[in-house]
């Protein structure tokens, strides 16, 4: 009860305490748990290039509405009509552009050139062809009779300047070609010369073509008294009458023409049939030509 057994019993509770510690065992420290391993890192993905100017701007630009395809479909025909409404208009089916077709189509281009240049025929530009024939007529009737029709009808030399008649010229008759086609052609090859020196038979040969071109089935010799010219002295028509009574003062450099030398005359003309009849044996067997 006194202050010692209270202090043995406090040593008591002291012993007491140590003894049972002695009796228990030690506890042992746990070891650390080992560290969980880290978790690998993710595999880096490969980053793509940037794209390339063109298909950045591709990818970005503005795409075209589909309304506008039907649109831009129809755009080459506007511009087409478009561009018609701003050129002059065509020049038509006058005698000029007659003439320049049936020239083309009917061989003449194939051995004169498409341009009058020349080829295996010769030329016309450069006013060689008012040299060769000086008057229109007289340019006509060697187209209609040919080299052989010619040749049979008004002599061995043609044109102005007397030249040879070497054959190759094909002649053209009335069942190949009318007057009116013949002259249309005529006129062509006189327009591929250049300027006419002679006014008076570049007014006469303008007036009988606008005389044909409006009576189509007109010939030469009913249009040229139409209008009130006589053709060439010795000269014949389309069909291959003779004409010698006419006056040569009429028609310019008519007396430089082989028609006033006398190759033909109503002693020679054969008077039974058409010079396009005696051309076309010409023609058949020919095949190239050489016209004036």
């Amino acid at each position: 009860m006194g202050g010692d057994g209270g202090a043995s019993d406090g040593d008591g509770s002291s012993d007491t305490g140590a003894a049972a510690s002695a009796d228990t065992p030690a506890k042992t420290t746990a070891p650390a748990p080992a560290s969980m391993p880290a978790h690998p890192a993710p595999a880096t993905a490969e980053v793509a290039p940037p794209p390339s100017p063109m298909v950045e701007a591709y990818q970005t630009r503005r795409k075209v509405p589909f309304w506008a395809m039907p649109v831009l479909a129809a755009l080459p025909l506007w511009a087409y009509v478009y561009t018609g409404t701003l050129s002059p208009p065509p020049a038509g089916e006058g005698p000029e552009v007659i003439g320049e077709e049936l020239y083309a189509g009917s061989g003449c281009a194939g051995c004169h050139g498409g341009g009058g240049g020349g080829g295996v025929g010769p030329a016309f530009t450069g006013g060689a062809i008012y040299e060769t024939f000086p008057d229109f007529v007289t340019h006509f009737e060697w187209v209609r009779l040919g080299s052989a029709g010619w040749l049979a009808e008004r002599g061995d030399s043609y044109g102005a300047s007397g030249k040879p008649v070497n054959g190759g010229m094909p002649g053209y008759g009335e069942d190949q070609l009318s007057d009116h086609d013949l002259l249309f052609i005529v006129l062509h090859e006189r327009l591929l010369g250049g300027e006419n020196p002679d006014t008076e038979d570049a007014e006469a040969l303008e007036a009988v073509v606008l005389l044909m071109e409006e009576n189509p089935d007109m010939t030469l010799e009913e249009a040229m008294a139409e209008v009130g010219l006589e053709a060439p002295e010795g000269s014949t028509d389309g069909s291959g009458a003779d004409r010698g009574d006419a006056s040569p003062d009429n028609v310019a450099g008519t007396e430089d023409t082989p028609g006033s030398e006398g190759e033909s005359g109503p002693g020679t003309d054969s008077g039974t049939g058409g010079a396009g009849g005696d051309a076309e044996p010409s023609q058949s067997a020919g095949g190239a030509t050489s016209s004036p």
